[in-house]
């Protein structure tokens, strides 16, 4: 008698109710432990969420979060789906959680995962997005003006990004009025920037915290040798102490950020920003984290207008 137990996921994705892709996925560590926990009846959490992102890695079963998410949806259906294979007698028991991407959402789908939901107050510094760049009237440089935008080439979050350029030799920066608390995110956390480099001028990009109108942190970004679009992590020791900042801030009271390039001396650069995360890599919760991921390979356009719905199948064959 053959009595192992083979467990599988994949994601299915639907447009107008039709079935137009499907991605298997990996569990990851945590996922094995979540899964396990919940059978032996250790979990307080059963509400679940599906999340997007952008990021193209191989999937890894020490994967902690996507490579960058820019949406997550909460799961609101939940249903037990049982199939027997006339055939061969073996049956599927299977789970189904379901969700729907409202139309306001858009984005290039590289990636997507399963977490369990989780309410975190004011004091929990977790993973969190910043910017996705669509409102370009957010930013404003030192003048008051706004940033040009741009839908080409076609952006992976939302419909278009800003563009910063500087001359040669020259530096260009916008700022956001955004309050954030970054006192509680270790030297080991990370921000992660989504942005497209058009030229091989670009010396770096920088992100700036500001506390004060002259007191701020500053993370650099190198330049690349080839054009394309990028997706740059630095943990926040290379924010706190890099030593390109301006006197002492206040990490308690950041109230603006700014984003910017610099320019080689060989000619001006410009660079399309598209997204920009604060990500949480040095905390272990035993309830909280991804439970799976996939990485498509064929990236799925989700258009702003339009509904999608995913959903995320778990299965055992006895």
């Amino acid at each position: 008698m053959d009595n192992s137990i083979r467990m599988f996921g994949e994601y299915v994705f639907y447009d107008n109710d039709k079935e137009i892709y499907r991605s298997k996925n990996l569990l990851t560590k945590f996922g094995k432990r979540y899964l396990t926990q919940y059978l032996a009846g250790q979990s307080n959490t059963s509400l679940k969420d599906i999340a997007l992102g952008v990021g193209s890695a191989a999937a890894t079963v020490n994967d902690t979060q996507l490579g960058f998410e820019f949406y997550k949806s909460p799961v609101s259906m939940n249903s037990i789906d049982i199939q027997t294979n006339s055939s061969t007698g073996v049956s599927t028991y299977g789970v189904v959680h379901k969700t729907t991407i409202p139309v306001d959402v858009a984005g290039i789908i590289n990636e997507v995962g399963l977490f369990p939901s989780v309410s975190l107050g004011s004091t929990d510094y977790a993973s969190n997005s910043i910017s996705t760049f669509e409102d370009s009237q957010s930013w404003t440089d030192s003048s008051g003006a706004y940033p040009p935008t741009t839908t080409t080439p076609f952006p992976k979050i939302g419909t278009s990004y800003i563009s910063i350029g500087a001359n040669a030799s020259q530096l260009k920066e916008y700022f956001y009025n955004f309050n954030i608390d970054v006192s509680g995110y270790s030297a080991l956390d990370s921000l992660t920037l989504a942005y497209y480099q058009s030229d091989i001028n670009l010396d770096y990009v920088f992100v700036r915290m500001y506390d004060s109108s002259n007191r701020y942190y500053e993370i650099r970004y190198a330049g690349d040798s080839s054009i394309g679009y990028k997706i740059k992590s630095l943990t926040l020791n290379n924010l706190y102490s890099s030593g390109f900042g301006s006197g002492t801030p206040d990490q308690t009271a950041i109230v603006k950020i700014s984003c910017g390039v610099k320019a080689k001396s060989s000619g001006s650069t410009a660079v399309l920003f598209d997204g920009m995360r604060i990500n949480d890599e040095d905390s272990f919760r035993t309830d909280y984290g991804m439970i799976s991921r996939s990485v498509l390979a064929n990236p799925i356009t989700k258009s702003l207008g339009k509904q999608m719905v995913i959903e995320y199948r778990i299965g055992l064959n006895f």
